[in-house]
């Protein structure tokens, strides 16, 4: 019986261990997990269309990818992020006005057509980092800027590159 009663203890002790260790990972990657796939961008349209998107399926969006410099930054950086059109043909084919609403509650509608010759992107990364809020992110409009100079002048486009992005309103 002395071998039952260890035996059954040793169990016992395996089996926490095994609870306890696997508690711990779960927890420790839990974080990763919701990061991972959190909502960093809420879509709507009329009608009550609403849509959350997070890194991973935005990521999965036809991409622009395109080295620029920019107003606001220092030297040449490089970008990858969603087309703004692509996404909201997505919900309206015909759309073209959207409101870009940053997590300060600024916002600017864009008008598409407007951009029918650049690519108009969601940049989530650059130089191949994804953007965070203390550097314009996570989503940050912005068009190539140096193969267009006269864009960087104009300030309806500037007032267009809205960044920390939560928010698309798809108007029409």
């Amino acid at each position: 019986m002395d071998v039952t009663i260890e035996g059954c203890w040793m169990q016992r002790n395996i089996f926490t261990r095994w609870l306890i260790a696997t508690l711990l990972l779960s927890g420790l990657m839990a974080p990763l997990v919701q990061a991972a796939e959190s909502t960093i961008l809420t879509l709507t349209a009329p009608g009550g269309f609403s849509k959350e998107y997070g890194r991973i399926e935005l990521e999965s969006l036809p991409q622009g990818v395109f080295e620029t410099v920019s107003p606001w930054t220092k030297g040449k950086h490089g970008y990858r992020g969603p087309l703004l059109r692509e996404l909201v043909r997505q919900v309206r084919p015909n759309a073209d006005r959207v409101n870009v609403v940053a997590l300060n509650n600024y916002s600017h509608e864009v008008r598409l057509s407007d951009y029918d010759d650049y690519a108009l992107i969601l940049a989530m990364s650059e130089d191949g980092k994804a953007l965070t809020r203390r550097n314009k992110g996570p989503l940050w409009l912005l068009v190539p800027f140096s193969d267009h100079p006269k864009l960087s002048e104009d300030p309806n486009v500037q007032a267009s590159m809205v960044w920390q992005i939560v928010r698309l309103e798809v108007l029409d």
